[in-house]
């Protein structure tokens, strides 16, 4: 599984981590947006989201599978802090 990230992606205007999720033969953009990755790790320093992602990837990964079928196929998928919310408790 290949996942590429990127802080600068220049077609959203958001605030995260934009990665890509493999799923079978087909390939998604998906973000996290940087207030889940606060919530996810709170020791963590928050000018480097990169880290956070990847020290807590699986989990993320494992959000956006689940999140992956009831979303739109023609929009990145963005992972917000109400996904972890039931986790972090």
């Amino acid at each position: 599984m290949l996942n590429e990230l990127s802080n600068n992606e220049t077609d959203l205007n958001v605030d995260g981590v934009m990665f890509t999720l493999a799923e079978g033969f087909s390939r998604r953009k998906c973000i996290v947006l940087k207030q889940a990755l606060y919530l996810l790790s709170e020791d963590a320093d928050p000018q480097d989201l990169d880290a956070i992602y990847r020290r807590h990837e699986y989990k993320i990964q494992q959000v956006a599978r689940r999140m992956l079928h009831s979303s739109m196929a023609d929009k990145p998928l963005v992972i917000g802090p109400w996904a972890f919310r039931a986790q972090a408790a």
